[in-house]
């Protein structure tokens, strides 16, 4: 059995990796341009999929720098900041239904990006011409990029959500739940 210790700094380092996939993700949106025929640019804004990505890249690094104050003091003090029932239930509901939302964002986003690829291939085919020639090809292979460095984040909460399971039954045989006391 790991010790308390070792399990929140794993806790701590999986939090801040998270954070990092997903602020890595926000960046490469923000970043991914190609033109657009004129002055106008692509950007991440005119595609649905992307802009669902980059919601869940932002509530994922939301929540896990709401939480990581009190990962944190865990980590170095060994105890916990707020004791009671509520910590460990946001701990544990809160990473799975992160987790959740950003394995629907990896799907959205790899699946638009190669649904849109094909969808722009056989649209220029039409007209004889070859979409590795266009800028739109860039823009979607960053579009990959984002999306697997949301999936790295997916991984990280993944396990995270792991280690926020309960370890310790309830004693009181009269206890119903969290919220029926």
């Amino acid at each position: 059995m790991a010790s308390k210790k070792g399990m929140a700094i794993a806790s701590l380092v999986l939090r801040l990796f998270t954070i990092l996939f997903a602020a890595g993700c926000i960046v490469v949106l923000i970043l991914d341009k190609a033109p657009n025929g004129g002055d106008s640019n692509v950007t991440f804004r005119d595609v649905i999929g992307y802009k669902y990505v980059f919601a869940t890249a932002a509530v994922a690094a939301a929540y896990c720098l709401l939480l990581l104050p009190l990962t944190m003091y865990r980590a170095c003090t060994g105890k916990k900041l707020v004791r009671g029932p509520f910590l460990p239930a946001l701990h544990f509901y809160g990473d799975k239904v992160v987790a959740f939302v950003l394995a629907s964002g990896v799907g959205a986003g790899f699946l638009d990006t190669a649904d849109l690829k094909v969808a722009y291939g056989d649209f220029l085919e039409l007209f004889g011409e070859d979409f590795k020639d266009t800028p739109l090809e860039g823009f979607f292979n960053k579009g990959y990029v984002a999306t697997a460095l949301l999936a790295g984040a997916f991984l990280c909460m993944a396990i995270l959500s792991i280690f926020s399971f309960p370890r310790r039954p309830p004693t009181d045989a009269t206890n119903k739940g969290f919220f029926f006391r």
